[in-house]
């Protein structure tokens, strides 16, 4: 080849005059970036050596190899090298991320993940068997020393023998029904699995703590120096294996009640309520010396700086200036001491209202915040924020109105966060007062394109000054944030929107749609499907030929891409050629789905974040009556002295395993038996469980209807609807409590024979698309998904080009 051909000139170099070849690069300012990731990479260095990439196994060939395992001793903590298929992880591409057919595909033959999508393969029994081994030969020693030290250690020691024996046996029986709730045998994913691999991680950190006791034990020095660090240590993680003993208990008798679906219609209330007695008391366990173990070294650092952050700003929170300067000020106490972190925030998610947590995640929405995430996030050319409205729009025979649900006028509005779009034409805020008819969206694009004129643009609306005019874009992708329908904005997803517009170099539309309490279901639909619609009408406008149109959307913002679909559907308008929904709620009604419980012992995705999201869309409020259980000023401690009572008064009814249910206990569709029907009795044992202000919001919650539409819950939705969806591209997060979810939604897909892909991403958090600036290892892989979606686009493309060609009497 010719080398003048391999080289661009100096003037191309220096000038980049060719949009389509300048590099993604020369738009990242690269030393903050860089520092960031330094300062987070520093900070998220753990003590132990756990290398992310772990190999699980249940082949039995490698039993010998167990063995041989578990007699080692005095070793850094490391999975037992077995060789399987590995658990995907986050630092290495998924296996279908590249594998993407050039074919095309149609409705009549259903896209199914390549067969090494997710290899959820993993056997933790020499794990057990050491940690077993091991708790007991330290046991042993302790039981023979005469010291209170020893006496504690050997208390503890005994507790998490008893409660190894207690799991194992019911691993085992989880083990044994993985293949009822896996995508299919190639695709293991689920709830069960993810409880079960949660497990052994866990045992896994206790072990490294078990070594070092075994290490250190004898000698003076360990009373002085290590008996205080390790006890706490090897507690946290006992208390933290006790609580996951009593999940996995519970998942147990969950099995034949779920009947093999991702929800559970008809559980015992004996289920439900020892369910909640570990939503109320057990949280705590996994928010102090655990915070974030189930997730990859790389993230657990920033988990316990955001619990911290959470505990700081509760205390602050509606607090005169002085108090909350003071609070500042002892802040470091959250970090230094993980036992009130965990306390605290345990509290916090039993007992805040939404508005709390709605002012807590639009932090992020703040100005001063916005202005620092100037030196990570690249800038694009093209950076506008306008409305649209209120006029309907008619496209051919259809017509759509503009929004016409009101606001919940009886709330309390949020304070506005600051502007979104600094030199936009109508600047607003995550839960400021909108015109009732207008909605807000954000165009960003690599270059300007041709039409884009016709907005107008302004000088402030160009991040980078260019007097190119590229063409028309022959694709474009719609963006619909999340943020539990309650809190964020377009510009706090810029984190990876504005890497998408300059990698895939096409524009972005993204809706900023009208946030709950203050605009509760269903004002959010009617504004993105509104904007939806206008996009199509005034394609040219957005330097788009209107060809191929991709919808994308993270959390609540997959789930209204998935019903906008429905809604396009529905009123006979143009589909997207294809959606993208990553680790999306696709059911917001009551469900006791197993990867639900992942939700008791997640920092992030807390089961109390979750009920108060939901009520808060859904418009339920449960302040009808004082509530008496609110969470006070009083500091901390004084806090959980008065629930000592109450968790001793419930506690004994925590069935510890339970038998496992016979497949004959199961129910029928039509049979509800009076264990089933709740009635105020009920409701009375649950407010001595969760207080009387969650145990009415709860009630509410149960009784509503309106979260099983199928405009909440695209899960609810028909048949024939979904048999009419474009090819849908799924990426949940294997730890993520949407994991079952995902999981059912991609099997009416399969059963209706609609193309779809599956991506099981593993040891990432939810939400994880945003944390590319905390962690080098997620910055990477969120580049592997923008070349997923850049060969999606070229995919859709071709199927696009494919469907001009056929005969117009073929549908």
């Amino acid at each position: 080849m010719d080398n003048k051909e391999e080289s661009p000139s100096k003037a191309e170099i220096s000038n980049g005059t060719d949009g389509r070849s300048r590099s993604i690069t020369d738009r990242f300012p690269i030393a903050p970036l860089v520092a960031a990731g330094r300062l987070m990479s520093f900070l998220s260095k753990q003590s132990y050596t756990v290398t992310a990439k772990r190999k699980f196994t249940l082949s039995a060939e490698n039993n010998e190899k167990s063995k041989q395992a578990s007699s080692v001793r005095n070793r850094s903590l490391s999975p037992p090298k077995i060789s399987f298929s590995t658990m995907r992880n986050s630092t290495t591409t998924p296996s279908n991320l590249d594998r993407f057919s050039n074919t095309i595909r149609t409705s009549e033959a259903p896209t199914t993940p390549t067969p090494d999508t997710v290899g959820l393969d993993f056997n933790f029994d020499s794990v057990y068997t050491e940690l077993r081994e091991l708790a007991d030969t330290n046991c042993k020693y302790f039981s023979e020393q005469k010291t209170d030290v020893c006496k504690r250690f050997e208390r503890l020691l005994i507790q998490l023998l008893h409660s190894i024996d207690l799991s194992v046996p019911l691993i085992r029986y989880l083990t044994d029904n993985f293949h009822h709730f896996d995508y299919s045998p190639e695709v293991r994913a689920s709830g069960y699995r993810s409880l079960v691999v949660a497990h052994g991680q866990a045992c896994l950190r206790t072990l490294d703590i078990l070594r070092q006791v075994d290490t250190k034990r004898v000698g003076l020095l360990f009373n002085l120096m290590y008996s205080s660090r390790l006890f706490q240590d090897l507690e946290s993680w006992t208390k933290a294996l006790l609580a996951m003993q009593r999940i996995i208990a519970l998942s147990v008798k969950m099995v034949d009640y779920s009947e093999k679906k991702v929800d559970a219609d008809h559980v015992p209330l004996d289920i439900e309520l020892d369910y909640f007695k570990m939503v109320a008391f057990d949280s705590e366990y996994f928010f102090g010396r655990t915070c974030g173990f189930q997730f990859a070294p790389s993230m657990q650092k920033m988990l316990t700086l955001l619990l911290a952050g959470l505990a700081t700003f509760y205390e602050t929170y509606n607090r005169s200036i002085s108090y909350a300067a003071a609070s500042l000020a002892t802040a470091p106490k959250y970090i230094l001491f993980p036992e009130q972190r965990a306390k605290k925030c345990a509290a916090i998610f039993r007992d805040s209202d939404y508005l709390f947590c709605k002012s807590f995640w639009n932090i992020v929405d703040h100005d001063y915040v916005k202005m620092g995430s100037r030196y990570i996030v690249p800038n694009v050319t093209v950076s506008k924020y306008f409305q649209i409205g209120p006029e309907p729009i008619e496209i051919g025979s259809i017509i759509v109105p503009p929004p016409t649900a009101s606001s919940g006028d009886d709330e309390a509005n949020e304070r506005a966060a600051g502007n979104i779009g600094a030199g936009s034409d109508n600047p607003t805020g995550s839960g400021s007062e909108q015109p009732r008819q207008l909605v807000n969206i954000k165009l960003l694009s690599n270059e300007i394109r041709e039409g884009m004129s016709e907005l107008p643009l302004k000088k402030t609306d160009l991040e980078i000054a260019s007097t190119k005019i590229l063409p028309m874009s022959d694709q474009l992708l719609i963006h619909i944030h999340g943020g539990g329908f309650i809190a964020t904005s377009s510009t706090t997803h810029e984190i990876y929107l504005k890497p998408w517009a300059l990698g895939l170099e096409v524009p972005i539309v993204s809706i900023d749609y009208s946030l709950a309490p203050e605009y509760p279901y269903p004002r959010a639909i009617e504004e993105c499907f509104y904007a939806y619609a206008w996009i199509l009408k005034n394609a040219n406008k957005l330097g788009w030929t209107g060809k191929t149109l991709l919808l994308a959307g993270d959390s609540a913002g997959g789930n209204l891409v998935t019903i906008v679909t429905i809604k396009a559907i529905e009123a006979g308008l143009r589909k997207p050629d294809s959606i993208i929904c990553f680790y999306t709620p696709f059911l917001l009604g009551y469900s006791m789905s197993p990867s639900r419980l992942m939700a008791i012992m997640d920092p992030l995705l807390n089961t109390g974040f979750l009920w108060r999201c939901l009520a808060a869309y859904a418009g339920i409020k449960a302040d009808d009556e004082p509530p008496h259980d609110e969470l006070e000023s009083a500091s901390i401690s004084d806090q959980n002295d008065s629930l000592i009572g109450k968790r001793r008064k419930i506690e004994h009814s925590i069935s510890s395993s339970g038998p496992i249910p016979s497949k004959s206990d199961s129910l029928s569709n039509n049979e509800i038996r009076p264990e089933y029907i709740r009635g105020d009795t009920y409701y009375t044992q649950l407010g001595d469980i969760m207080g009387s202000r969650q145990a009415l919001l709860l009630r509410k919650l149960r009784e509503s209807t309106l979260p099983n539409t199928p405009h909440m819950s695209p899960l609810r939705a028909s048949d024939e609807i979904l048999r009419q969806f474009p090819t849908t591209y799924l990426v949940p997060c294997a730890r993520d409590p949407f994991i079952d979810d995902n999981i059912e939604f991609a099997r009416r897909l399969r059963d209706l024979k609609v193309p779809h892909h599956l991506t099981v991403v593993d040891e990432w958090p939810h939400g994880f698309l945003d944390f590319g600036f905390a962690a080098t290892d997620v910055a990477q892989y969120n580049i592997e998904i923008r070349n997923m979606l850049l060969k999606i686009l070229q995919q859709s493309s071709i199927n696009a080009d494919n469907v001009a060609s056929v005969p117009s009497h073929i549908d």
